[in-house]
């Protein structure tokens, strides 16, 4: 990833992070990385433990942020997200996937899609 990329999700989780501090989550970790992947934001929205997946993009010429949190995403956070929850000692935790999708040349537009996806039991 070019250093340009890098600033600009960088600067896309803080702005989430901000985003999701202001509707009452609480962020609990950002960037956690784990041998199964990187999970950019962990936060607790209530007693549920949320898993947060940022995407930045300037414009939409390749698509919509959030169309890039695609199947094989999904499945490298939930194996992260076990991870964690094993790591944590939360196996009985209530938890969800979130997707941020931030766009516009200056991160104005930003989507909170809550519930983006569901651990598929055919996973395991």
């Amino acid at each position: 990833m070019s250093l340009l990329g890098k600033l600009l999700g960088r600067s896309g989780e803080d702005r989430a992070a901000k985003y999701l501090a202001g509707r009452g989550y609480t962020i609990l970790e950002r960037n956690y990385r784990l041998p199964q992947g990187e999970l950019d934001l962990i936060a607790l929205d209530g007693d549920t433990l949320v898993f947060v997946e940022v995407k930045t993009r300037t414009n939409n010429a390749y698509g919509a942020p959030e169309l890039a949190v695609d199947r094989r995403k999904q499945d490298r956070m939930i194996k992260a997200a076990l991870g964690y929850l094993k790591y944590k000692k939360l196996h009985q935790m209530p938890c969800r996937f979130d997707v941020v999708a931030i766009s516009g040349a200056a991160g104005d537009h930003v989507e909170l899609i809550r519930n983006a996806f569901e651990i598929d039991r055919r996973m395991f």
